[in-house]
Parts: structure tokens; C-alpha cells; sequence
């Protein structure tokens, strides 16, 4: 009676266009370090399907750091939190919690020693603080900016040194430790986006939206040179760099698209590496890298990770996945494939063993994806652009968009592949592709499910009753009106025999209903605290499980209505999709954009 997380397909980073987003990655260079949402992701660089997520955030994370020693991570804040927590283990022990600005922190900095660390962004009384990893107490002041701090970087040998670069196109160069104001470099015209430390500790370079590139002595902070200054440097802002492990060259990328390697010495660009997508230029543009042992990643601002291989100058391979909350969710017939849409409209294919995520550009929505259903090869979504989209699994790019003139609450298909659609006030058919019928209710309808073998449909209503109607040919009788949920009704699912159906509702309650009789079949499905936002019978029908707004997945069983296994916090924020891939396997999704699949051992 036990559930434990087999996987997690992890979302993608979130970008802010115009903004750098500060990667990281651990010592060893094994782990990618980043954001999204309310949640911290370590991602394995070599197998990305490996992740872990850390979600004792209360508000949106914005940068994360490790420890040079490794066992340490900080994460910062909008609010200006700074969190240090425990990466050894799984409990994540928290070390210290401090406010360090009264703002979004916009990076964090280690010193050498992973004693200090440097946080920076932007607050009301100061842009940064020096402070204490264990106590939080201050270790100096960072000055000298009329602006917001965009990054920072401590030099990890001795003596310590510290530079910071704000949207005042200000470098300022302090000494350490205690940190104090040394000086200001005013080198840069616009707003600077990164600075970092050469590995071996002797330069520190700086990028900016200048479109510039800048070297400098690490112990007095003097210029050594500009770095772009030929033919072939970027054409727009650079947002990122990471220096190599020998300190010989560096890596940067650009809104041009692009990411170069240069070599330091020469002043020469080695490597050009074309990022650019026909489709959509503007989401590739490279907001974010890092350059940790063999592994050369940039980040497109789409979130999509590129792996940059300089012996082709190509991406050797590409990560995607979902940047916004995941609203939708459904399985191929097959159980080897997840389908997922997010509240962006995008809709992406996820190899349920690899973890490896597809778009589907052509099934995509302008907006949020309401819902989506699976049968045969077909796979159907509907979206709060109106319309529902039906596409073919051997042909993606081959997509029926269908109108429903009013927003569609939910969809759902049977094994002869007759969809039908609720929206407010009206229950919609389609069969082979077109509309066959909308037949007009007299309530607000919130949900609909049609059977497996496409002859019941039941549709839920605002009030909490759930109409049970006879289909034949495209017409809609009604046999039952069943009362016992209390609260909206919020999602409905036909056990696999068509003789079943489970409602959930805004109150968090579900009950299961004998199609033929009307009868309650089971009410002791009870226990989440908020709206049921999904429902999914097991292959068998003997077990169902539920997803709700509270954060939960429960795994119910028929035969023994009492017992439930209970998934708390399966994904932060709340849940929005929950299947059985197979009887001992659970599928869920959720507000944090991640999939995760859940190994079950049932009661005995």
C-alpha cells in the first residue's frame, strides 16, 4: 500500500526575454542546475531524464547555486529569500534561510571556501549583500550600483574578489574578505548581463547587452582586453558566458541566435554555433549556458537545452519540455506514449521510457489546452482558443482544427473515435473529422465523458448533478440524473467496461455510479481537500486514480473502497492529470510543468 516516484521528466528553465538566466552546474560536472516556477531541478547532464526537484519555496525561484564543495545549494528568491539547503540525500535539510535584499535575487555567488555567499538583485534600500553561508551574518557591503545587480562572481582563490554588473552598465570590483568597494569599471555602454572568473582564477570576463565581451585581471581588475572586436563577433545582446576548464577559451551566446567558443589568447572565434529556428526566431534566442568538463549547453529562450558539440559546430542533441504549468494530459492506447498540453497552448509527446519530450507544433493551441483524450491513433485537445484539434499519431503535422464557437470545458472520445464536447451550454459531436450535432442543455455543463464503446454519455454540471444520457446515431436521451456530489462537477471517467463512471467535484469528493441503475456503486472516495481535476481508471478496472488542486494523487481500489494510497505533494502548486499506464504504474502531471510516473504496490 505504497507508492514511489519511479521518474521525473523534468519542465524546462523559465526565460524572461531580455534577461540572462544564470545556470549552474555541481563541482563533478554530473548535474545541471536551474529553475522554474516555485521549484529548484537537478538534472543528470548526461541522462536529463534523471532529475530531482526541491520545492520548499513559497514564491518563484529565480537563481540557484552550488557550493563549491558540493554539498551545498543556495536558491534565491522574488521576494529576496535565500535559501541554503542540503543536496546529500533526499531530504534536502535546510541550512539557512535569510532575506539578504528586500527584492527579486537576480544571482548568487560561492566564495572558494563555500563559507560566503554573495547575493544580488534588486531591493529597495540595497542592490546586494555579503553574508555568512551557516549564520547569515554580514561579511561585507556590496556598493556602488544606481541600479539593479544582474550578476555577480567571486574569485575562488585567494585573496578573494568580487565583481558585480547591473543595468547601470557598471562593473564594480570589490576586495574581500570582508568585501569592501574597491572600484567602478565603466567599460560596457548598456546593461551588463554576466560576469564570471577564469577556472584557474587570473581573469574575469564580462558580457552585456552591448553586444560586448571584456577581460580583466582578477586580483586589481585592470583590462586586459575587448574580446569582440572582429568581424565575427555577436550581433546582439550577449546574455551569458562560461569559461573553459583550462581557462583558454570562453563560451557565449546571444539573442543573435547564436553561441561562440573564443579563444582567449588569440582573440579569435573558434566555434559558431547556429541556433536559430525557421519557426520561430525570437525563441532562439540564447538567454543562458554553461561549460562544465565535456558537456557545452546553451539555453534558447524557449527553454529548449542545446548540447553544442565543437567538433561539428551543431547541437549534438536538444532537451525540451514544458515552461508552463501542464493543464492537459492523456496516454497513447499503447501506454508507450504521454501526451501533454500546458497553459501556453503548447502541446508536446513524451517517451514514457526514455523521457524524451517532442513538440507537436501543429497541435499546439493559441492558448491554454483545456483537456485532451487518446484513442487509436488519434489524439484529441481542446483549448480556450475555441476550437478542438484532432491529429494522427503517424501523421503529427496532419491536424483536423475544429471550431466549437464557445469555450470548450472538456472532451472526450470513444473507442470508435465519436468525440464529444461540453462547453457552457451545449454538448457537441463530432465523428470522422466534422461536426455531426450540438444539442443545447438547460444547465451549465463542466465536464463530459463518453463510454468506451460510444453509447453513454455523461455530462457534469455546475449544480453537481451529472446526466447520464443514451447515444444513438446523434441523438442524446437522458436515463439517469445522479445527485450525490455536492460541489461542481469537475471530472468524469468511464471505467474500461463502459458500466461504471466516477465523478469528481469542486469539493474534492468522488463518487462512482452504476451506469445501468443509477446507483451510488462507492462513496467513500473522499478525501481530497480541493477540486478532483482528473480521474483514470486502471486497465483492469479494478483500481482509479485521482489528481486535485490540493497537491495529492490518490490510488483507490473498488474492493476495498476504505483503503486509498495516498501521494501527497506529488507536484507543487497542484495537479492536473493522473492515468495508469499500466496496473502497478501511475502517470500524473501538474502546475510545476513536470511529469512523473509513480511505481504502486496495491493492498492485499
Amino acid at each position: 500500500m505504497s507508492a514511489i516516484r519511479s521518474s521525473i521528466f523534468a519542465c524546462a528553465p523559465t526565460t524572461i526575454r531580455g534577461q540572462s538566466v544564470h545556470l549552474d552546474a555541481d563541482p563533478k560536472g554530473e548535474s545541471l542546475l536551474y529553475t522554474n516556477g516555485k521549484s529548484v531541478f537537478i538534472r543528470n547532464l548526461a541522462k536529463p531524464e534523471v532529475a530531482k526537484e526541491y520545492t520548499q519555496h513559497s514564491c518563484n525561484v529565480t537563481v540557484a547555486k552550488y557550493a563549491p564543495s558540493g554539498y551545498y545549494i543556495a536558491s534565491g528568491d522574488e521576494r529576496g529569500n535565500v535559501r541554503v539547503w542540503d543536496t546529500v540525500g533526499d531530504e534536502q535539510i535546510l541550512k539557512l534561510e535569510t532575506h539578504p535584499i528586500s527584492g527579486r535575487i537576480n544571482d548568487i555567488a560561492w566564495d572558494g571556501e563555500s563559507k560566503r555567499i554573495i547575493a544580488v538583485g534588486d531591493g529597495r534600500d540595497k542592490f546586494g549583500h555579503a553574508f555568512l553561508a551557516d549564520s547569515g551574518s554580514s561579511c561585507g557591503e556590496i556598493m556602488g550600483h544606481s541600479k539593479v545587480i544582474n550578476t555577480v562572481a567571486i574569485r575562488q582563490t585567494r585573496p578573494f574578489r568580487a565583481v558585480t554588473g547591473g543595468d547601470d552598465g557598471a562593473l564594480v570590483f570589490s576586495n574581500g574578505v570582508p568585501f569592501a568597494y574597491n572600484k567602478t569599471i565603466q567599460d560596457h555602454t548598456r546593461f551588463v548581463q554576466e560576469v564570471k572568473f577564469s577556472t584557474n582564477g587570473e581573469m574575469f570576463a564580462s558580457v552585456g547587452t552591448d553586444g560586448k565581451i571584456f577581460l580583466y585581471d582578477a586580483k586589481t581588475g585592470d583590462k586586459i582586453k575587448e574580446l569582440s572586436l572582429g568581424e565575427h563577433g555577436h550581433t546582439g545582446s550577449i546574455f551569458a558566458l562560461s569559461w573553459s576548464p583550462d581557462s583558454k577559451k570562453l563560451l557565449t551566446s546571444s539573442a543573435d541566435h547564436t553561441s561562440k567558443i573564443w579563444d582567449i589568447e588569440t582573440s579569435s572565434v573558434v566555434n559558431t554555433f547556429d541556433l536559430a529556428r525557421s519557426d520561430d526566431a525570437v525563441a532562439s534566442q540564447q538567454v543562458g549556458n554553461i561549460w562544465k568538463g565535456d558537456h557545452l549547453v546553451s539555453l534558447s529562450l524557449s527553454g529548449d537545452l542545446n548540447y553544442l558539440d565543437p567538433s561539428t559546430s551543431k547541437a549534438s542533441r536538444i532537451i525540451q519540455g514544458h515552461q508552463k504549468a501542464i493543464t492537459a494530459f492523456t496516454i497513447s492506447e499503447d501506454k508507450k506514449t504521454l501526451f501533454t498540453g500546458s497553459y501556453d497552448g503548447r502541446v508536446m509527446s513524451w517517451d514514457e521510457s526514455s523521457g524524451v519530450a517532442t513538440p507537436l507544433k501543429e497541435a499546439s493551441h493559441s492558448n491554454q489546452v483545456m483537456q485532451m483524450v487518446s484513442s487509436g491513433a488519434q489524439l484529441i485537445s481542446a483549448g480556450m482558443d475555441d476550437t478542438v484539434r484532432i491529429s494522427s499519431r503517424s501523421a503529427p503535422n496532419d491536424v483536423s482544427v475544429l471550431s466549437t464557437n464557445a469555450l470548450p470545458k472538456s472532451v472526450s472520445v470513444s473507442d470508435d473515435q465519436t468525440v464529444v464536447v461540453a462547453t457552457e451550454n451545449e454538448v457537441q459531436l463530432f465523428q470522422a473529422g466534422k461536426k455531426v450535432d450540438s444539442l443545447p442543455v438547460g444547465y451549465s455543463a463542466t465536464a463530459v465523458a463518453i463510454n468506451p464503446q460510444g453509447s453513454v454519455v455523461a455530462v457534469g454540471s455546475q449544480d453537481g448533478k451529472v446526466y447520464v444520457m443514451s447515444l444513438q446515431g446523434t441523438r442524446l436521451a437522458v436515463v439517469h440524473t445522479l445527485i450525490k456530489n455536492k460541489g461542481a462537477v469537475s471530472a468524469l471517467a468511464f471505467n474500461p467496461e463502459g458500466s461504471l463512471v466516477a465523478a469528481g467535484d469542486s469539493t474534492g469528493k468522488i463518487f462512482v455510479y452504476d451506469v445501468a441503475s443509477g446507483e451510488t456503486k462507492t462513496q467513500q472516495w473522499v478525501f481530497h481537500t480541493a477540486r478532483v481535476t482528473a480521474i483514470g481508471w486502471s486497465p483492469s478496472g479494478q483500481y482509479a486514480v485521482s489528481g486535485s488542486l490540493d497537491t495529492n494523487v490518490y490510488v483507490w481500489s473498488l474492493d476495498k473502497p476504505t483503503k486509498r494510497i495516498a501521494i501527497t505533494n506529488a507536484h507543487a502548486l497542484s495537479v492536473s492529470g493522473a492515468a495508469f499506464v499500466d496496473e502497478d504504474t501511475v502517470v500524473s502531471t501538474g502546475a510545476d510543468a513536470c511529469v512523473k510516473t509513480w511505481k504502486v504496490t496495491h493492498h492485499k
